[in-house]
């Protein structure tokens, strides 16, 4: 108690155990861990790992961020054609869907480094567009497969010939029945002749083309309007009005490259006597070719059917004639923007002969039967817009490929043939 004595002003304890000056207190005091941790015979302390971790994660960052080694070795039969800095250009076609774009190639020692596109090429002139830039990423991509694959395993082209040998002899015999090819759409000579020889070797075999984003729509409606699959072609230098249906033609839609530049060049003039074109642009999402129209007009994508059968009213209300089998009279009365569809078919009327009318792929090949039969009563075929027969060319077909996917559940496909994405 004598501790009680000598207080000289506030004192506090942790514990009971500390008044007393127990000796379990007091050995508890000089230990910082618990019982049995200084006995521990690792000499390695904290501070020591701390600081080896430290430089082992320090040293595996800076081996993270170095480059490959690649040995620089010369040739030892150095190429003619080949000077080492000296960049080589090819000329070269791109295929996209069933379009084809004109490119010439940058290549440095073998790798191709930039694109840009062909000036005597008509789908070109000379530019490109994103996706062409993009793809050739797609050469340098990690991810690309450098060698053949097997259920995921490593293997090499000699064992497919010798599994395909196996299969071609049974297939031959039973004329392709069970085998089937799924391909992307493609305007090619060569791929249309391998095609022909396919289908004659194996008769009872499937061949489909599909792709998730195509013109299927397109072709489906002018064969509607005009009994045959026909390619259409837009001269847009040459259109002095142009009224776009949910079409985002200077991005989105097929032929972009050309079709911006002109559209550009119709912009473009030489004196205070010309006049600009004039653009009408009827869409559901805001897009490139709605940021240029003089005149934009907001709608749902399922109001543009009934939008253009209005459109198709308005011109013959202002008098021109339209010759289509169904009478869309009940489209006269609508909620569309009165001001904005007499404005449109009284300066299509204006500019006959000289004036668009185009509809984007997503929309149903409806609207594009009718968007046939505008441009035809407005004389714009063989001025402004042309039509070509599709060669050697294949689009995409979605009712084929829903056959195939039937067929496939009913096991009545045994091999199936990707070509292309």
């Amino acid at each position: 108690m004598s501790d009680f004595n000598n207080l000289r002003g506030k004192k506090y304890w942790r514990s009971l155990n500390e008044l007393e000056k127990s000796p379990e207190f007091s050995e508890f005091l000089h230990r910082e861990f618990p019982q049995g941790a200084s006995e521990l015979t690792n000499p390695v302390t904290r501070r020591n790992f701390l600081t080896i971790m430290g430089a082992s994660i320090a040293l595996a960052g800076v081996a993270g961020c170095r480059k490959p080694v690649e040995k620089i070795i010369p040739y030892v039969i150095q190429p003619e054609e080949v000077v080492p800095g000296i960049a080589l250009h090819y000329a070269t076609t791109m295929p996209f869907g069933n379009s084809a774009y004109g490119l010439l190639v940058e290549s440095h020692e073998g790798r191709p480094t930039k694109i840009e596109g062909n000036k005597l090429h008509p789908s070109s002139f000379g530019a490109t567009n994103p996706f062409i830039q993009a793809s050739i990423l797609g050469l340098y991509d990690p991810d690309r497969s450098q060698r053949v694959l097997h259920n995921g395993a490593e293997s090499n082209w000699d064992d497919f010939v010798t599994a395909w040998r196996t299969l071609h002899a049974g297939f031959v015999a039973n004329r392709g029945e069970g085998l089937a090819v799924l391909c992307e759409a493609f305007s090619s000579p060569t791929l249309a002749r391998l095609k022909a020889e396919f289908v004659k070797q194996f008769p009872q075999a499937v061949w489909v083309t599909y792709e998730s984003v195509s013109d299927e729509n397109i072709y489906e409606g002018i064969k509607i309007a005009a009994g045959k699959t026909l390619r259409p072609i837009y001269v847009y230098d040459k259109a002095e009005v142009i009224v776009s249906l949910d079409a985002d033609f200077l991005f989105g839609e097929s032929e972009n490259v050309a079709a911006a530049k002109g559209f550009a060049d119709g912009r473009r003039i030489s004196s205070e006597h010309e006049l600009m074109n004039r653009l009408y642009v009827a869409e559901s999402v805001y897009s490139v070719t709605g940021t240029m129209a003089d005149h934009r007009l907001r709608l749902r994508s399922s109001q543009v059917v009934p939008f253009t059968a209005a459109l198709v009213v308005e011109l013959q209300r202002q008098g021109l004639t339209i010759p289509i089998s169904r009478q869309l009279g009940e489209f006269g009365r609508n909620d569309f923007d009165k001001k904005w569809l007499t404005a449109a078919a009284s300066d299509l009327i204006a500019a006959r002969g000289k004036s668009i009318v185009v509809a984007g792929r997503r929309q149903p090949p409806i609207v594009h039967a009718l968007v046939f039969a505008i441009n035809q009563a407005l004389g714009n075929v063989n001025a402004t817009i042309s039509y070509g027969e599709l060669a050697d060319a294949e689009i995409p077909n979605r009712t084929a490929l829903g056959d195939l996917s039937k067929k496939m559940l009913a096991g009545q496909i045994d091999t199936l043939v990707m070509i292309g994405g």
